[in-house]
């Protein structure tokens, strides 16, 4: 277990501001540092096998007005304790830590859906009903908070500063940009509304399809002093049977999208087509189809294979990716709320990129869960005190398409809603290079 818990602690270490502090934090059988962490029953861990992980296993004890779940221990007791200036922390939050933000639970799950994808349904997050808390932040406060007792001293979040209390990564896919006028016009003629095929059909005649709408996306960010990124995609036809681009980007239209986007501070990602996820060859050629290079990746249809897809996107040499989201549900997938360096579960390290995993999107909110923009706010709301608590950040995905009325009447006005509540309780609202790079202090 010793990477492991390097890894975690690398984790860990990368969250607070520690100054020249090195806190004495020592695990399993070795009982000399200040601060001790009991080691529970890890063979699976170490063996590299598939957990089980069962509601009769689970102890779930209390932390910041919620039930958190420990699951490779077999006692209950008191959090952790004080001895002579010593502090022991009685659960084994290292193997717990390790266990959700590894991926484990998917990497050795052979449960998939018709594209491939780990099914939330599958997942210990819906299974014991935590998908919602950011349960390894929760772990690492414990911890936190032990430090500071131990050392008399205070670890304040590196996302927080006095502007930001937390941080709130917009993004962008762009599926589609060019078909407003077929999608949107079908949509209306089911209500019997004739004028707005009319007038979609006029738009694009003219250029100016109502889905190509960067500049609209880019102005009212801007009213609210926010940056985004936006995700690309560079292959056009259909793999798996699904769409990809109804656009090409190698057009002569898209240069000057490309740069507005930049001139407003906001970043140009990609957004690896179906099959690239796991098709070196394939992300590798999408990479270089761009005019200038990309630091940033999501995988269309959030498409990836734990087994290969991470070492994939090492070797492309992206900074970073944000496809860990469950499509079927908001939350959190890895039960993390910051970015962070994947790990490797064959090879047994940190991977050299970062993970911004994703938290919301539309689309969930909308067509899997069938909740209307009003009922979605309450929600939201709740995500955001989440990662308010640790000073982390809420990565959110709005289509273009749904800043359109044509076909997803009211999301507009919920991303509005969304991002003044934001600026009122005083969110950064970056794209993903800056959060990373100011998570970095670079």
């Amino acid at each position: 277990m010793k990477e492991k818990f390097d890894y975690i602690l690398q984790v860990f270490r990368s969250l607070y501001h520690f100054g020249e502090l090195v806190p004495d934090i020592t695990y399993g059988g070795d009982r000399r540092g200040r601060i001790h962490i009991r080691q529970g029953d890890t063979r699976s861990l170490e063996t590299n096998q598939h957990i089980d992980i069962r509601e009769t296993q689970v102890i779930w004890k209390p932390w910041l007005g919620e039930s958190i779940p420990f699951f490779f221990d077999s006692s209950d007791s008191d959090l952790f304790v004080e001895n002579e200036g010593n502090w022991d922390i009685r659960f084994d939050l290292i193997a717990s830590s390790f266990f959700l933000l590894s991926g484990w639970q998917e990497y050795f799950s052979e449960t998939r859906d018709q594209y491939g994808r780990f099914q939330y349904s599958s997942s210990v997050q819906y299974r014991l009903g935590f998908t919602r808390l950011p349960v390894v932040n929760y772990y690492f406060d414990i911890l936190r908070t032990v430090v500071e007792k131990a050392y008399g001293c205070s670890l304040a979040p590196v996302l927080q500063e006095k502007q930001n209390r937390f941080t709130v990564c917009l993004t962008h896919d762009i599926d589609t940009c060019e078909t407003a006028w077929l999608e949107g016009s079908f949509a209306a003629l089911k209500k019997k509304d004739f004028f707005t095929p009319v007038r979609l059909v006029l738009k694009k005649i003219f250029n100016r399809d109502a889905w190509f709408n960067f500049a609209e996306i880019l102005a009212l960010e801007q009213s609210f002093g926010a940056t985004s990124t936006f995700f690309f995609l560079p292959t056009r036809h259909k793999n798996m049977g699904i769409k990809n681009a109804d656009y090409d980007i190698r057009r002569p239209k898209f240069k000057p999208v490309f740069k507005m986007i930049r001139e407003h501070g906001g970043e140009v990602g990609l957004h690896g087509s179906i099959g690239s996820s796991t098709n070196p060859d394939a992300l590798r050629v999408e990479f270089s189809t761009f005019p200038e290079p990309v630091k940033s990746n999501r995988f269309h249809f959030l498409l990836y294979d734990s087994k290969v897809t991470l070492k994939i996107l090492e070797e492309t040499r992206f900074q970073i990716d944000s496809s860990m989201g469950f499509a079927e549900h908001f939350g959190f997938r890895n039960s993390f709320c910051l970015p962070f360096r994947p790990y490797d579960i064959a090879g047994n390290r940190a991977l050299d990129f970062y993970e911004i995993p994703l938290n919301l999107m539309d689309g969930t909110l909308q067509k899997y869960m069938n909740l209307s923009p009003e009922q979605s706010f309450d929600e939201v709301l709740k995500l955001l005190h989440e990662v308010e608590k640790f000073g982390g950040v809420l990565a959110v995905l709005w289509h273009n398409t749904h800043f359109s009325a044509y076909k997803y009447p009211g999301w507009k006005e919920l991303y509005e809603k969304i991002l003044t509540h934001c600026k009122k309780e005083q969110a950064g609202m970056l794209g993903c290079s800056e959060v990373l790079k100011k998570f970095l202090n670079d």
